[in-house]
């Protein structure tokens, strides 16, 4: 019997009543929603993330820092660790990464997709390239589809926040 965390409950349940004001659309690909939550203080408010490999758990402030419409294109990369998703960000959400990481250096980063917290990785610098490089507690095969869903459910929330503005 799988077990779902307290994370993955809350943001799904979010991303359901996001949903309830809107008319539904048909995808033809399955929506794929990243989520980038920093580590809490012991003085602050959080709640555990667990990593469903490692059974590392993270407790984050459930406030998202990154979400969805800051992701502008996610793509596979290889390094010395193996592969991981490179999510591009953009330029207002690159400023504000940057001055969070600057004042929560040594706090880990949590990448969430759909709710369920899927890789941690520590902040020991100011990111200010614009990018946020995660090794997800997924297999290597399913990076690239996972990727490219990522990047089209960016586009397409994007899209439709935009027509709203207007």
């Amino acid at each position: 019997m799988r077990r779902f965390s307290f994370l993955s409950v809350f943001f799904t349940l979010s991303l359901l009543l996001a949903g309830c004001g809107s008319t539904p659309s048909q995808k033809d690909y399955p929506v794929t929603v990243p989520r980038f939550l920093i580590e809490a203080d012991s003085e602050e408010v959080g709640i555990n993330a667990r990593l469903p490999i490692s059974g590392s758990v993270v407790r984050v402030s459930p406030k998202s820092m990154v979400t969805e419409y800051d992701v502008t294109n996610v793509q596979v990369v290889q390094s010395d660790l193996g592969a991981a998703l490179m999510f591009q960000l953009t330029p207002d959400a690159t400023r504000d990464l940057y001055r969070i990481s600057a004042t929560n250096q040594g706090k880990r980063i949590v990448t969430t997709l759909n709710g369920e917290a899927l890789a941690a990785s520590r902040m020991d610098r100011p990111l200010a390239e614009g990018v946020i490089v995660a090794y997800l507690e997924v297999p290597a095969t399913e990076l690239p589809e996972l990727a490219k869903n990522i990047t089209r459910t960016c586009v397409d929330l994007q899209k439709e926040l935009a027509k709203k503005k207007k």
